[in-house]
Parts: C-alpha cells; structure tokens; sequence
C-alpha cells in the first residue's frame, strides 16, 4: 500500500508479512537500509500495532516532531518507532514494537520522496517474502492486546465505541490520538 503525505512531499508505503523468521533483527534491519539507500525504512512488530491508522499518525507524528524540531530520535525512521510506541525512550519503544528473534509478523514501512522508490522497496519486499505478504494482517482484531500494551481502559474504549464501529475501531482511533498527543509531552 503506498500513500501520499500532502504537505510534506513524501509517500509512504507499508506492507505486511505473516509468520517470517528472524535470525537477526539488526541484521534484518541493516540488510533492508543498505539494500535500499536514501530511504526512511522502518520495521516493526506487527503484534503491537493497531491498524493502518496506526502507522500513518506515526509517520505523521514523526514528521511533525522534526518540523517543530520536537524529535526524540535523530533519524525519521527511528522517529517513527517512538512516535509509534508511545513512547519517550528508544529502549522502550523497541520492547514494544521492535521485531525480536524468532517467528514474527512484520510491517516494513518506507518514507521517500519518490513514489517509485517507495513501490520499488514494497515489490522488492514482495518477492522477498512472497508465501508470507499479508495485507489484512494490520486489520486483523488486537483489541485487548492493544489495550493491554498501551494502558487503554475498557472503560475509555467504551465511551470510544459510541463513536465508532465496534470495539477494534474503538481501540484503533484511542492509540491513533494517544500517537498525535506524543507531540505535546
């Protein structure tokens, strides 16, 4: 999935992969950025994202955050990992969301000017880990993991859900806002 980000002159692609194992998750990470130079990649468990909606406010968060010069990080990429956990310290933003050794789903993210370089890092991906792409994976329903991981009461998901469609909508829209206020610690 590749997506525009108006204002800022960039595009964003995701893509997702079920059941990959990982031998080394620094050397997965550094293979991907060497292979694929002059772009803003990320990788990250997908067991502990809620949603595309998840990523984009991250992406979007992370950019912010360098534009008001408000960042935690000194690369977008890891910006984004923060951004995206929640997160004030890079230790704890990979305990939640950074891929561990073992069988894992994963979520590549690139961020890049060029639209084709971006489709080119998810075709690049997509041969890479063919028997594995899964793009429903981030919709798939997490909801008390989630809540669980990122201190989300049932009662705050409740009054969520009035608002929303159904629980997981619920839990998607509270980590999206809970993503945003990163920006005003």
């Amino acid at each position: 999935m590749i997506v525009e980000l108006k204002g800022y002159g960039l595009y964003l692609g995701v893509l997702t992969v079920r059941g990959v194992y990982v031998e080394d998750p620094e050397l997965l990470i550094g293979k991907i950025r060497e292979d694929f130079g002059g772009l803003n990649i990320q990788v990250l468990d997908a067991k502990n994202v809620a949603g595309f909606k998840h990523i984009l406010i991250s992406v979007l968060t992370a950019l912010e955050a360098f534009n008001c010069k408000l960042n935690i990080a000194k690369s977008l990429s890891m910006e984004i990992l923060v951004r995206a956990s929640t997160q004030r310290q890079i230790n704890e933003a990979l305990d939640i969301l950074g891929i561990k050794r073992g069988l894992c789903d994963v979520v590549f993210i690139a961020v890049c000017e060029e639209r084709d370089r971006v489709e080119e890092v998810l075709n690049n991906l997509m041969e890479r880990y063919c028997n594995h792409v899964d793009m429903h994976l981030l919709e798939e329903d997490r909801s008390d993991r989630i809540m669980k991981m990122y201190g989300i009461s049932e009662e705050t998901v409740e009054s969520e859900v009035d608002y929303s469609k159904g629980k997981w909508e619920a839990v998607k829209n509270l980590i999206a806002e809970k993503v945003a206020l990163t920006l005003t610690l």
